[in-house]
């Protein structure tokens, strides 16, 4: 029984350190700078060569991790193991966080209705994440 009631505090401290930060913050008095598009993440972001790049690095840091994995000391396969979990799930979030932005955009909608539904969509994974971890300990 102590544990559900450490984790509901947990997630009630956490949730109320969101609505501090969130509330917190001046909104009314921001004004959104007019962008020309042509930064330099904006044209990196458009480039084949660093979305292959990018790839071909993810992959190989994936196969040196699973190598170090098997023929590592026990140790060393637990820090491998949690790194590989950790850049697994920060991979998942990104590609439902921002594909569902992207996708919301292409289909007419406006940034702050995609960044809604962005925000949903990875906390809704959050919350799977901790159902699993609370059924599953």
């Amino acid at each position: 029984m102590s544990y559900l009631v450490g984790v509901t505090a947990v997630m009630a401290v956490f949730l109320a350190a969101v609505v501090a930060f969130l509330g917190g913050r001046a909104w009314k008095g921001y004004t959104p700078e007019g962008g020309d598009g042509g930064s330099l993440l904006h044209s990196l972001k458009g480039s084949p060569l660093v979305w292959v790049l990018s790839f071909l690095l993810v992959v190989g840091g994936v196969a040196a991790s699973v190598v170090v994995f098997v023929s590592g000391p026990p140790g060393q396969q637990a820090l491998v193991s949690g790194v590989l979990v950790g850049v697994g799930a920060l991979l998942l979030a990104g590609y439902v966080g921002y594909g569902t932005f992207t996708s919301t955009r292409a289909h007419g909608h406006t940034n702050a209705v995609a960044a809604m539904l962005s925000a949903w969509a990875l906390g809704t994974l959050f919350l799977f994440a901790i159902t699993a971890s609370l059924l599953l300990a």
